[in-house]
């Protein structure tokens, strides 16, 4: 069972593990100090079927923002 993600702190490049259940925080890497966020998401209940409407609109300003961050 997979309930975390990995992510890479982009300072230092240490292997992060956070959990998925928490979103939208801001967080910092235990050997840098380096702040990051965590993506925001709600809590998806159900699993593979369609997607809400609701959480995609609600998640679409994070998803837009990490997509414009990949360039700078």
């Amino acid at each position: 069972m997979n309930d975390h993600t990995i992510k890479t702190c982009p300072k230092c490049g240490q292997q992060l593990r956070i959990p998925e259940k928490i979103g939208g925080m801001l967080m910092a890497c235990p050997s840098c100090g380096k702040k990051l966020y965590t993506e925001f998401k709600l809590d998806h209940a159900g699993g593979g079927g369609r997607r809400n409407v609701f959480v995609t609109l609600f998640e679409m300003p994070d998803t837009i923002l990490s997509r414009i961050r990949r360039f700078f």
